[in-house]
């Protein structure tokens, strides 16, 4: 057998596989090695049992197992007549990898013009060859039905355009509208990945003047600014042609070819068969266009409206993200794919979704800075990226890519994912990923936005609550530590320094600290807060700093605020290391963290008042100065009450009272309320409320609950248990434990109400074990 015979399997055993093979029977360089059908019905088996014994006549084996293909030897092309999801799987396996796979209407072109061209030996008039091409070709177009493959059709006309025409380049070029530009759609001695950056203005260049003006070109020797240039200096070039695909008069690309043989010149007899090839070409191309753009819409349509109702369920992101990863790899065959949202206060890109199964445990931990890795790349440089591998391994192409998402002027994250098929990324899939971008960039700009106003509203609810609570500390080295520790913890820091400026002196001395038990830390942060205090006094308003890992290790920002009694700055509060729950990383404080930080400064200066100095008379007239605990915590309930109302919610107030705790020594007292309230805290959630009201009573809200404090009345027991001393001084007498409590707004609907049940306590009984 020659070496240049091609082996070929036929899958299908129906009328369309049987008309197929007079014309490959005919080709001299072909061989039909197999004919296979897992249907026993097929019509080649029929006339095989009735005697009819086509395939044994022509030593062709027939079988009705397709595995049976995977033992060719050299098998080289694939036809495949059949064409159903099960048979398309199939030829998906590894063992076909480098197997040309083709459908019956290709097969008909390519065969149809090989048929029509002269045998080794024979002699045949050029120009009646190129008309017995031209008549084959036009016979095979009247057929198309639009069932072959967009890219398949191109690839298909581009091989028979430079086989017939013997050109050793080619490519076919198609006009962007919206760029106003041609682009390679498929090529002949080129380098995918740079056939896919290949835009050509029109009216420049060889390629684009063609398109622009309409008329074939045919060049002999190279050509300046021609695309047969693109992407290198192309100085073999000998002879080329390039010729307008035209419809109706409309331009829709451009067939090119070229040949380095100082022996094969382009004729004009040759640019005029190419002509007529091509606007035969053209008008199935186009045809071709337009079922595919058909196609992608309604798919586009389809998947827009699920989408659509993906982001707007009430989810959480990362749910419905992985949603959309999945059903995207259902519409581009071979896609895997990632989304990555931006955190705009730490600076990072961070895996939200995948359309892996198992990716679950790297969501929200891979991280990555702009410009890192493909997707960083996108949003520094702000453009897409689709990058095509150079290695090819048979049929098997790869694409990279990476989309930024932009909405309402903010980069929201990245689309990013890989391609491997044999098909690659058609230049609709490419726009339809395009376009589906904006529809998740809006979804995740949204949710961003509503996160965000969320979490601005439970954080000033929390700086309102510990405000009030703050305002009611007589003790100033407790409420020292309060004004360090509560906005760090509400805002989000790794630590905090109070510098107060005391009577009579004119420095602000390190008053308290928190998270600066580390030297390291210690030393990087004093002198970046020393500097920002400064600027601070000298503007006398919130300053907000960020800086670079190289520049400082340790300390990433800091966030100072001014805190004032009778309108003159006493204190500088200043919190570093902006955290957030989930993050690795200190970030950048926001706007909003300064907003919230106001905030809690203006209940911050009213408790500064009571350790620093009377207020004025008629500062003190207003009653801001010097508030009763009762009083205080009388506004809370009422602030309380009037929410539940609103949202028909219910909430416990209860008392604990220890007394004769005020007979013990200052020490001694504040130890057994230390690990009182202690226990407490451990007990209780973080939006519940706790505030001494007295020497030996304390007042309680549990939100939004009508449970029967039970948590409340464990943790004093438990307090009990595990204190010796507290447990002793409640077995001899010296103390006793009462509680109250009232349910809002079963048992009152006033402050006087709710207080004065919850104040006919009963005392507790130690041994008794309550259930939390």
């Amino acid at each position: 057998m020659p070496m240049d015979v091609k082996n070929i399997a036929v899958i299908g055993a129906n009328k369309d596989g049987l008309r197929l093979l007079p014309l490959l029977l005919k080709d001299r360089k072909s061989r039909v090695c197999m004919i296979a059908d897992s249907n026993r019905d097929a019509m080649l088996f029929k006339l095989n049992e009735l005697g009819y014994g086509i395939a044994g006549k022509h030593d062709i084996k027939l079988s009705s197992d397709l595995e049976d293909i995977k033992k060719i030897k050299g098998l080289d092309i694939i036809i495949n007549t059949l064409q159903d999801q099960t048979t398309e799987r199939f030829l998906d396996s590894a063992e076909f990898k480098d197997v040309e796979k083709l459908n019956p209407l290709s097969t008909r072109l390519l065969w149809g013009v090989r048929a029509n061209a002269p045998a080794k030996g024979e002699v045949m008039d050029r120009a009646n060859e190129q008309a017995a091409l031209l008549s084959a070709f036009r016979e095979i177009v009247d057929a198309v039905r639009l069932t072959i493959d967009r890219k398949e059709l191109l690839s298909v006309i581009l091989k028979l355009v430079t086989e017939s025409t013997r050109a050793e380049r080619g490519s076919i070029m198609l006009v962007s509208e919206e760029e106003g530009t041609l682009r390679v759609e498929i090529a002949k001695g080129m380098d995918e990945e740079v056939v896919r950056k290949i835009r050509v203005p029109l009216g420049e260049g060889i390629s684009g003047k063609v398109a622009s003006e309409g008329k074939p070109r045919l060049i002999a020797g190279k050509a300046k600014g021609e695309d047969f240039e693109r992407p290198m200096d192309r100085s073999d070039v000998k002879s080329a042609m390039s010729v307008p695909l035209v419809v109706s008069g409309e331009t829709i690309g451009v067939i090119n070819v070229s040949s380095s043989e100082s022996t094969h010149a382009f004729t004009s007899e040759d640019l005029n068969f190419l002509s007529s090839m091509a606007a035969l070409a053209a008008e199935v191309i186009k045809r071709s266009n337009e079922y595919e753009r058909l196609r992608v819409d309604a798919a586009k349509f389809t998947f827009w409206k699920e989408v659509d109702s993906i982001m707007s369920s009430p989810l959480p992101i990362d749910r419905r993200l992985n949603s959309v990863a999945r059903k995207l790899v259902g519409i581009v065959e071979g896609l895997t794919f990632f989304i990555y949202t931006y955190d705009e206060d730490r600076k990072r890109l961070f895996l939200a979704a995948s359309s892996i199964k198992d990716s679950g445990k790297s969501l929200g931990q891979l991280s990555l800075r702009p410009g890192e890795g493909l997707e960083g790349s996108s949003i520094e440089s702000m453009r897409d990226v689709f990058l095509v591998d150079r290695t090819e391994e048979g049929a098997t192409k790869r694409v990279y890519l990476s989309l930024p998402m932009i909405s309402n002027g903010k980069v929201v994250g990245t689309l990013n994912g890989q391609v491997i098929s044999p098909k690659g990324l058609s230049k609709y899939q490419e726009a339809f990923l395009k376009e589906i971008r904006s529809l998740i960039a809006e979804s995740v700009y949204k949710f961003n936005a509503n996160e965000k106003e969320k979490q601005r509203a439970r954080k000033m609810f929390a700086v309102d609550e510990a405000g009030l609570e703050m305002i009611s500390i007589k003790d100033p080295r407790k409420l020292l530590t309060v004004l360090v520790t509560t906005p760090a913890a509400i805002i989000g820091g790794e630590g905090s320094l109070l510098r107060v400026k005391h009577n009579g002196s004119k420095m602000f001395q390190t008053a308290a600290t928190y998270g600066l038990d580390d030297e390291k830390i210690r030393e990087c942060f004093l002198p970046i807060e020393k500097e920002t205090v400064m600027e601070v006094l000298r503007k006398k308003e919130t300053v907000m700093r960020e800086f670079s890992e190289e520049a400082s290790p340790y300390i990433r920002s800091i966030l100072s605020i001014p805190l004032r009694a009778h309108g003159n700055i006493v204190a500088v509060l200043s919190l570093f290391n902006k955290t957030s729950e989930g993050a690795l990383y200190p970030c950048g404080f926001a706007k909003a963290d300064s907003d919230i930080l106001v905030r809690f400064s203006v209940y911050a200066d009213k408790a500064l008042l009571n350790i620093i100095g009377s207020a004025p008379k008629e500062v003190r007239e207003r009653g801001e100065v010097n508030q009763s605990p009762v009083s205080a915590f009388a506004g809370r309930v009422e602030q309380e009450m009037e929410r539940s109302r609103r949202y028909g919610k219910s909430f416990v107030l209860a008392t604990v009272r220890v007394s004769g705790l005020k007979a013990f020594s200052p020490q001694r007292k504040a130890e057994l309320e230390a690990c009182l309230v202690g226990h407490m805290r451990k007990k209780m959630r973080n939006f519940d409320i706790i505030m001494k009201l007295s020497e030996e009573t304390f007042g309680f809200l549990f939100l939004d609950t009508n449970e029967k404090v039970m948590r409340l009345l464990a943790s004093v027991t438990d307090a009990i248990a595990t204190e010796d001393f507290f447990n002793r001084s409640l077995s001899d007498g010296r103390i006793e434990v009462l509680c109250g409590y009232a349910v809002f707004p079963h048992d009152g609907m006033t402050f006087q109400d709710l207080f004065s049940k919850a104040s006919k306590s009963y005392k507790l009984d130690k041994e008794t074990t309550y259930d939390t």
